[in-house]
């Protein structure tokens, strides 16, 4: 399965893509916002294990820019009520302020309600990452709890 938007190029993760991902995982930017650093080998391990699951209920894909890894982002049903789902999209640091993240973000949101008819997003990130709410907010989001470091929104997503 793949996805476009005008610049980028969502796809399936492989097992090379574990090289990709590690390297701006630990740069100081992006763990600005984590707890520890993340397991890129986990995540695409997951990735690839979701790709053949039956029925499909989560995905995760690599994003590239002119066929170069430069992040990866997701949908994950599992675990959520009936109709929801849960949204998350990572960058390179080095590819911030181009308005990459609103661009997958925007394609994931119709991918979500035009083929997976999903009726309700959720995201998920530290109450310090103001670049991430505004971007959600940007795009429709509403703050529905928060507490202590964390807050989550939500987007209802009317029938296309």
């Amino acid at each position: 399965m793949q996805l476009k938007t005008p610049r980028l190029s969502l796809r399936e993760a492989e097992i090379e893509d574990v090289a990709a991902l590690a390297p701006y995982q630990r740069d100081p930017r992006y763990l600005e916002h984590y707890l520890e650093v993340p397991d890129a080998g986990a995540i695409v391990a997951d990735a690839i294990s979701w790709q053949a699951a039956s029925p499909r209920l989560n995905y995760q894909f690599i994003v590239e820019l002119d066929g170069a890894a430069i992040g990866c982002a997701g949908l994950r049903q599992a675990g959520q009520p009936p109709g929801y789902a849960e949204v998350g999209v990572e960058i390179d640091p080095r590819h911030w302020g181009v308005g990459y993240a609103e661009e997958l973000l925007s394609r994931l949101i119709r991918f979500a309600r035009d083929e997976l008819r999903v009726t309700h997003l959720r995201a998920e990130t530290t109450m310090t990452n103001r670049r991430a709410i505004r971007l959600v907010e940007r795009l429709g989001f509403r703050v529905v709890s928060s507490g202590g470091d964390a807050v989550s929104l939500e987007l209802a997503l009317p029938a296309s």
